[in-house]
């Protein structure tokens, strides 16, 4: 019996904890820094959370996968977020996930090497490739059209993936797309395009672009779970976004991007507290150039935000 006992509860004679499983469905890019390594180096555990991520394809496949229940919470863009709320889904933002600083911009807006182009307002009239229609690759070139004088609206914006974007803008299928890192680095060193502009400067020199959210009813439900989550996530992010060298291989082996293109790229920093300023640009401007109907305060957003 002795021994019995000594196995359900260890020597010192107390249960483990048991951690609080939490599944986080995202895309696998270097913004989710904070979130690997407070899984690898035990954060969340500490925290009393056995958090595992899924690579998903699409915002909308991980919106869905959150709201059924198959995922705890998910990762998307801050439009994606903002849309969901003016449409009432059922979801919530709990917190900013990462952002953008002019002083390490991790996108820009390309063209050819031997393109004409000297500015943003030379694209007018213009095909111009964006992973998505309305998303933030959409709005920061749209908006650097504008402040650069020219005419957003009529730029001929077509889908195009990362994986096609230097081949069409070397073949001359469009005008200009813009690059994120891993991708922009190897283009410029490559020398297989060249920056116009970067274009996320029209929007604001530092902003939120991304965030974690949950279903509704569990941030109201579960609010310690969620709170734990995101002091766990910002606590993190202070570590990595001054250590980036010392996460460099850990994100190459996430992201499968060469290391040595990791350790030059301009990294991007996790978010470690949550800021309705700095949320407001990207809702101002999305209103401005038409993506939403009207701007709204940020702090809309954050209802079932920890506070």
């Amino acid at each position: 019996m002795f021994a019995v006992l000594l196995l359900a509860f260890g020597s010192t004679g107390q249960a483990e904890p048991q951690l609080i499983p939490v599944t986080v469905g995202l895309v696998p890019t270097d913004d989710i820094t904070p979130l690997v390594y407070a899984i690898q180096t035990g954060m969340f555990k500490n925290a009393g959370l056995d958090v595992t991520i899924q690579a998903g394809s699409s915002g909308t496949a991980m919106a869905a996968a959150v709201v059924s229940g198959s995922y705890t919470f998910g990762k998307s863009s801050m439009l994606a977020i903002i849309n969901a709320h003016l449409r009432k889904l059922p979801l919530a933002m709990i917190g900013s996930e990462a952002v953008y600083d002019a002083k390490a911009p991790y996108a820009q807006l390309m063209v050819s090497t031997d393109s004409p182009d000297k500015s943003c307002k030379d694209l007018e009239g213009k095909i111009v490739g964006t992973p998505s229609l309305n998303d933030l690759d959409s709005l920061a070139t749209m908006a650097c059209v504008g402040q650069a004088g020219g005419d957003p609206t009529s730029l001929k914006l077509v889908e195009l993936p990362q994986s096609a974007s230097i081949a069409s803008l070397q073949g001359h299928r469009v005008e200009a797309t813009i690059l994120h890192e891993p991708v922009l680095a190897q283009a410029i060193a490559a020398n297989q395009a060249k920056v116009l502009a970067p274009a996320y400067n029209a929007i604001s020199t530092h902003f939120v672009f991304a965030s974690f959210f949950t279903a509704d009813s569990y941030a109201q439900a579960h609010p310690d779970i969620v709170k734990k989550f995101m002091e766990t996530v910002y606590r993190a992010a202070a570590y990595t976004n001054t250590h980036h060298q010392a996460t460099a291989q850990m994100m190459a082996d996430v992201t499968k991007a060469p290391l040595d293109v990791v350790q030059k790229m301009n990294r991007t920093d996790g978010a470690t507290s949550l800021e309705p300023k700095e949320i407001q640009p990207l809702i101002d401007a999305a209103a401005k150039y038409h993506l939403i109907p009207a701007a709204f305060p940020a702090s809309d957003l954050l209802q079932d935000a920890p506070k």
